[in-house]
C-alpha cells in the first residue's frame, strides 16, 4: 500500500509542477507589469512638470517614464519572489542558511600547471574532469588525514619524492619510500638514508647532534635544551611525570654541556652522555662533583650539577631513573652508531637540493621513536638558525634555495608531543620552511595536543581526506566544509480537501559524515584556503603516466 501512495504522490507532484508553473510564471509576468504600471502612475506628475504636456504626446517623455517604470517592475519581481516562494520552487535558494559549495572546474583548473610548469608546486592530486595533475605553490603548510593502507605512501608521499625539486625530509617507516623514490631523488641533489636497522637496502649515512654545539657558543644552553626536549617525552596528560621529567631534563642538559667542553672530539656523542648516566653510584657523584668544578657554558654545568646534589637521595635517585628511562635507546649499537658522527648539517636543506630519509621499522617505533623526535627536533632548529643568520653569512653555505624545504611526516603520532613541531607550525612558514604531518584521523591530534591541536589545522593551507572510516573524524569534517542551503516541499494531504504544497529553505551538511564515509576509495577531499572544497581524484604513482620510468620497482 505504501509504494502505491509513493507513486501516486511522485505523479501527483510530476502534475502538480506542470500545471504550477505556467501559474508561477503568469504570476510574475502580472506582477512585473503591475510594478511599471505604478512606476508610470508615479511619472505621471513629473510628466505635467517638465514637459507641460498630456502624458503620450512625446518620445521624450519616456526619458522620464522609463527610469520609474523600471523601478517598478524591479519591485513587483521582488515581491513575486517573496510571496510566491519561487526561489524554493525553482532551486535558487541563495546563501541564507549556508555558503558551502564544491569547487567548480574552473575553481580546479587554477590549480593545474601549463607545459614546462609541472615542477611547481607540491603535488595534492588529479582533476578529476580534465585528468591533469593539481599543485599547491602556496607557503603554507599541509595536512593529510587518511588511515593505514588507504594510499598515503602512494597518493602523497611518494609522487612529491618523484616529482618535487626541492629539499626533502621525509618519515620512511618501512624504508620503501627510499627504495622508490631514493634514487629518483638523486637527479635533484644528495641523498642521505639514516637506516640504523638496515632495512632500506641503502647504506646508512649518520648525524651526530653534538657535531653542532660548541663549547665556547653563546646558545650551547639554548642547544642542550632543545636536545632534551626531543630526549625527553612528556606523555599527554600525565600531569604527575611533569616534575620528574623536568628534572631529568636538568641533568641531561648539564651532562650533555659536560660531554661537549670536557671530552676529546672523537667522544663528544649521546652515547658518551647515556655511559655517565649508567655509571656506578660512587663515579657519577665523582663526575658530578667535576661538573661542579665546571667554569665552562657560563657556568650552567656547575648550576645543573648542583641543582641535581642538592636534592634528597630518594628524589635524586629518581630523576637519575628517570633520565635512565628516557635514554635507554641510546644503548642499541645501531643507535649509537647512527649518532657517532656527521655525515651532513640540516642546514645543507636550504642551500642545496638535499634529500634525507629518517628510516625506522614500525615494529621498532615505540622503542626508537625518541631517535626521530631528536632528528626532527634538530633539523627544525638547524633551518630556524639558519633563516636568522644574514644572507651569505653561513659558513661553507651557498645562496639559500628560493623553494622552501619539505617535511613529510609520515606516522606523525609516533613523534608524540614535539613542542618544537608546533611552534614550528605556527611561526616557521616564513623561514623556508614547509611542514606536511600526515595522521590517520583527528584523535591522534586531540591525543598529543588536547586543545592545541587546532593549530595545526589553523595554520594548514591544505587539507587532504581521504578513506575516512570513522565517524568522529567524518563528523569533524563535515562541520568544517560547512552548510549549503538547501529547499524542499512540503506535501499535504487531507481527507476531503485538495492537496497542498509549501516550499521551503533549511541549511544541510555540503557533505554528512556517512557521505564522507562513503566516497569512493579513488577519491579524496581537498580544503584548500579560502577556496571551496574539491573532490579531487587520488594519484598512485605506479600507475600514473607521469611518473613512468621515475621509480624504482619494489621488490619485496
Amino acid at each position: 500500500m505504501r509504494s502505491v501512495m509513493l507513486v501516486f504522490g511522485g505523479l501527483f507532484r510530476f502534475f502538480g509542477r506542470l500545471i504550477f508553473t505556467p501559474i508561477l510564471l503568469g504570476w510574475m509576468i502580472g506582477a512585473v507589469l503591475f510594478g511599471a504600471m505604478l512606476g508610470s502612475l508615479v511619472a505621471t506628475p513629473f510628466i505635467f512638470a517638465f514637459f507641460d504636456q498630456t502624458p503620450g504626446e512625446s518620445a521624450w517623455q519616456w526619458l522620464v517614464f522609463g527610469p520609474f517604470m523600471f523601478v517598478g517592475a524591479v519591485f513587483g519581481f521582488q515581491y513575486w519572489r517573496m510571496a510566491s516562494g519561487a526561489d524554493a520552487y525553482f532551486g535558487l535558494t541563495g546563501d541564507s542558511h549556508g555558503s558551502a559549495r564544491f569547487a567548480n572546474r574552473k575553481e580546479l583548473k587554477k590549480l593545474e600547471r601549463g607545459k614546462g610548469q609541472e615542477d611547481a608546486g607540491l603535488l595534492i592530486g588529479r582533476n578529476p574532469h580534465t585528468g591533469r595533475l593539481l599543485h599547491y605553490d602556496g607557503p603554507a603548510h599541509l595536512i593529510t588525514l587518511a588511515p593505514t593502507r588507504a594510499g598515503k605512501g602512494v597518493g602523497t608521499v611518494i609522487p612529491n619524492l618523484l616529482a618535487a625539486e626541492r629539499s626533502v625530509l621525509v618519515i620512511d617507516p618501512k624504508g620503501e619510500n627510499a627504495r622508490i623514490a631514493g634514487e629518483a631523488r638523486r637527479r635533484f641533489g644528495t641523498v642521505h638514508v639514516l637506516d640504523p636497522f638496515e632495512v632500506s637496502g641503502h647504506p646508512s649515512a649518520c648525524y651526530n647532534p653534538l657535531d653542532r654545539l660548541t663549547p665556547n657558543s653563546l646558545d650551547l644552553g639554548e642547544d642542550a635544551a632543545s636536545l632534551t626536549e626531543a630526549l625527553v617525552m612528556d606523555p599527554p596528560g600525565q600531569v604527575t611525570e611533569a616534575h620528574w621529567n623536568e628534572e631529568a631534563k636538568a641533568i641531561l642538559g648539564g651532562l650533555i654541556m659536560f660531554c661537549v667542553c670536557h671530552e676529546d672530539r672523537d667522544r663528544r656523542s649521546l652515547a658518551t652522555v647515556r655511559e655517565y648516566l649508567t655509571l656506578p653510584p660512587e663515579k657519577l657523584r665523582a663526575l658530578l662533583e667535576l661538573m661542579q668544578d665546571s667554569d665552562e657554558a657560563g657556568g650552567l654545568i656547575a648550576r645543573a650539577a648542583n641543582r641535581f646534589l642538592g636534592k634528597a637521595d630518594r628524589e635524586a635517585a629518581s630523576v637519575l631513573s628517570n633520565a635512565q628511562r628516557h635514554t635507554h635507546f641510546l644503548d642499541s649499537p645501531r643507535i649509537a652508531k647512527c649518532l657517532a658522527r656527521s655525515d651532513f648539517a640540516f642546514s645543507d636543506l636550504r642551500h642545496r637540493i638535499t634529500s634525507v630519509f629518517l628510516v625506522l621499522p614500525p615494529n621498532r617505533m615505540d622503542a626508537y621513536s625518541r631517535w626521530l623526535r631528536l632528528l626532527v627536533s634538530q633539523a627544525l632548529q638547524d633551518i630556524a638558525r639558519d633563516a636568522e643568520r644574514p644572507q651569505g653569512a653561513s659558513e661553507g653555505h651557498s645562496e639559500r634555495l628560493k623553494a622552501p624545504a619539505l617535511f613529510l611526516l609520515d606516522e606523525f603520532a609516533a613523534l608524540g608531543r614535539l613542542e618544537a613541531l608546533e611552534r614550528a607550525m605556527g611561526l616557521m612558514a616564513g623561514y623556508g620552511l614547509q611542514l606536511w604531518p600526515i595522521l590517520q584521523d583527528t584523535s591522534q591530534l586531540k591525543d598529543l595536543y588536547g586543545d592545541r591541536a587546532g593549530t595545526f589545522i589553523a595554520n594548514a593551507g591544505v587539507q587532504q581526506v581521504f578513506g575516512v572510516n570513522d565517524f568522529e573524524t567524518a563528523k569533524w569534517l563535515s562541520q568544517r566544509i560547512g552548510q549549503e542551503t538547501a529547499g524542499f516541499q512540503n506535501d499535504s494531504f487531507k481527507q476531503g480537501d485538495g492537496p497542498s504544497f509549501s516550499n521551503n529553505l533549511t541549511g544541510r551538511d555540503l557533505l554528512t559524515p556517512d557521505e564522507i564515509m562513503q566516497l569512493p576509495s579513488e577519491r579524496q577531499l581537498l580544503r584548500i584556503q579560502g577556496q571551496a572544497t574539491a573532490i579531487a581524484q587520488k594519484l598512485r604513482y605506479y600507475a600514473d603516466p607521469e611518473f613512468s620510468g621515475l621509480f624504482t620497482p619494489d621488490a619485496r
